[in-house]
């Protein structure tokens, strides 16, 4: 079965042609540069520790002209058929995910710096990235051109995110010139900033595009889009520096301590800024933190042991207990709810498990050179996630084919 399952893998994703169909849609498509497969990593079994080798392959993702250039960002549209990437370069790549296709590389009157920050519109294929150049660029991926230059920061473009209507982009920097600013998509317009006192960690839009939350060294804010005013400050005790997620639902925010003797994980009020719950372990509950996509529950990692928790985020009551293989440095939630992924500290590996029952599926090992899984994201369609490592390309896992042998 492995070697079938192989077979057809070379078969989806090795292309030997462009066809006139790829280039009505994507003008600049070109091989050099695409996906490639390789032999990957797999283990499975009835737990972590009794897994079994599975010879399967990995889609991967980098720059062919430095392949081991380390991944600075990604983004995946919002239809999960592109993924866009900057590997510590002024430059930024895109490719189909159904088959490797490298379609566009974005570069001609573009950034002059590094680019760390990048969001596809929830409306269409266009492409909004952030750089140290203190620009934030909107693109025709298509065509690949620049269709905006958003400036006004004085200091690196760190953090982007797109509002669900697409209308306006939130786009925040560090340095000299902390402030999260708010432009218009059309046109450019900047339509209000915001100042701030720390580094902006992350931007996350309310499902109804009427809310903003900035997620700080210490502290998240909470700012009403209509009015432009900060309506809630979520802090822990003793300022310490905060981890945090958003419900699918907007309507609520869970946060976590990364250090400190009491990690608490806490959920609060998207609306109000009120706390909602408190919730304690008998040992560290640390970042990552996440809600489940139908906001049932919360996950967490627990800082002095390998192990993750999920509750129940209405009355923190323990749903399942996750026994990894070492800390978990980052997780997510497949779009339909029924795996959950958590990437390994300086181990370069993802551990994936059934999120209904909490039992373990398998273990995606990484490159040699892979170390510490940065970011999980998932595809829309769920049969498939996307690993960032700290070095080392980016892989695309398959799910079911692991399921099919398992």
């Amino acid at each position: 079965m492995e070697d079938v399952i192989s077979h057809e893998q070379s078969l989806a994703f090795t292309r030997q042609t462009i066809n006139a169909a790829d280039l009505a849609e994507w003008p600049d498509a070109a091989l050099v540069g695409a996906g490639r497969l390789e032999d990957g990593r797999v283990f499975t079994g009835s737990s972590n520790a009794e897994a079994r080798p599975l010879k399967l392959k990995q889609l991967t993702f980098t720059d062919s002209r430095g392949p081991s250039e380390d991944c600075e960002c990604i983004a995946l549209s919002a239809d999960g058929k592109l993924l866009a990437a900057s590997f510590k370069s002024s430059d930024v790549l895109i490719w189909r995910i159904s088959d490797g296709l490298f379609v566009q590389h974005l570069h001609h009157q573009g950034h002059t710096d590094l680019v760390r920050s990048l969001s596809f519109s929830p409306i269409d294929y266009t492409l909004v990235s952030g750089s140290d150049d203190m620009t934030t660029i909107v693109w025709d991926t298509r065509r690949g051109r620049v269709l905006l230059c958003l400036e006004g920061h004085r200091g690196p473009v760190r953090s982007i995110a797109y509002a669900p209507h697409g209308a306006i982009i939130a786009t925040g920097s560090e340095g000299d010139d902390s402030s999260v600013k708010i432009w218009d998509a059309s046109s450019g317009a900047c339509l209000h900033s915001f100042s701030v006192d720390e580094y902006v960690y992350k931007l996350t839009f309310s499902p109804d595009s009427s809310s903003l939350c900035a997620e700080l060294g210490k502290s998240c804010i909470i700012y009403d889009i209509h009015t432009f005013t900060s309506t809630a400050t979520l802090q822990h005790a003793a300022g310490k520096t905060l981890y945090s997620s958003m419900s699918r639902q907007g309507d609520r925010i869970v946060t976590c301590p990364v250090s400190g003797d009491r990690r608490q994980v806490k959920i609060w009020s998207t609306v109000t800024g009120e706390e909602l719950l408190t919730i304690d372990h008998p040992k560290k509950l640390s970042y990552p933190v996440a809600f489940s996509p139908d906001g049932a529950e919360v996950v967490a990692a627990c800082d002095a042991d390998t192990a993750a928790v999920t509750y129940d985020s209405r009355t923190g009551q323990v749903r399942h207990i996750f026994k990894l293989s070492n800390l978990a440095d980052s997780a997510a939630y497949s779009r339909d709810g029924n795996y959950v992924a958590f990437g390994a500290d300086d181990r370069g590996h993802v551990e994936l498990y059934d999120a209904k029952s909490g039992v373990f599926l398998a273990r995606f090992d990484g490159h040699k050179e892979h170390r510490l899984a940065l970011d999980i994201q998932f595809p829309s369609d769920s049969h498939t996630f996307l690993a960032q490592f700290r070095s080392g390309p980016l892989l695309l896992c398959n799910i079911q084919d692991v399921l099919r042998i398992r």
